[in-house]
């Protein structure tokens, strides 16, 4: 089974790095760094943001074609009770900066295109019981894209009235969702908290990101090891 791991920066990146010493670069384009780290597994650096990620996905799905993408790294928490480092799981891919409601779209939704990109049940569960045997400690729910730091008292108040249980969000991940379901390549996003929302988040995101960065390759590291082809290649629901 072919994994694509994606993240946006290289202190997400350098704990793969570090460990897979054998890599070899295959593609480079502005800030995205495609390597192959053994014959399994690839390791994208896609560069910040909603564009250097579909861009960094399209070259990933159209030239690689993986069976699997995870995207990982840091997130920002909505969550009030999750503590640094501890582990979010997406249970779906949505943008929070999309506004078509004037058009009758969903407040997230870009027109002519899904509302949002979920993740099948049975394929979480896998990854749930996995993290459950190794121990980590992580937070299932909605992960939201959105080219903002969360560190707005108005962007995330309007954030918090269109998505009230969500528990994070990231600047990547819907945007690779939506290129990987045009090839039909399921993806799933395992990021660790770096800081939580507000005006300390900046400095929380400076202090934190090496050591939760690590934490976020330890989790990725474990679906590496274990998870099942089966769960990939026959319980996904293909976009």
């Amino acid at each position: 089974m072919k994994i694509a791991i994606i993240a946006a920066m290289p202190e997400e990146v350098t704990p793969f790095r570090e460990f897979f010493t054998q890599r070899k670069q295959i593609w480079q384009k502005g800030k995205t760094v495609i390597e192959k780290l053994n014959e399994d597994v690839y390791l994208v650096e896609s560069g910040i943001g909603k564009v250097n990620a579909a861009a960094s996905a399209a070259w990933l799905c159209e030239h690689v074609a993986p069976d699997l993408i995870i995207n990982t790294g840091t997130t920002g928490t909505f969550h009030a009770n999750a503590a640094l480092g501890e582990i979010l799981l997406s249970d779906r891919f949505v943008y929070s900066d999309v506004d078509a409601t004037g058009f009758d779209y969903q407040y997230g939704q870009v027109p002519q295109m899904p509302a949002d990109y979920p993740i099948n049940h049975a394929l979480l569960q896998e990854v749930e019981q996995l993290f459950a045997v190794h121990n980590i400690t992580y937070h299932l729910g909605t992960i939201v894209t959105a080219d903002s730091f969360m560190s707005d008292d108005a962007t995330i108040n309007t954030i918090r009235k269109n998505f009230p249980d969500l528990i994070g969000s990231d600047i990547e991940s819907c945007a690779i969702a939506q290129v990987a379901s045009f090839y039909n390549i399921p993806i799933l996003n395992v990021r660790a908290i770096s800081d939580k929302v507000g005006d300390k988040a900046p400095q929380m995101f400076d202090d934190s990101v090496d050591n939760v960065s690590v934490q976020a390759f330890q989790a990725v590291q474990i679906l590496l090891n274990s998870l099942s082809k089966d769960a990939v290649d026959k319980k996904i629901t293909k976009t």
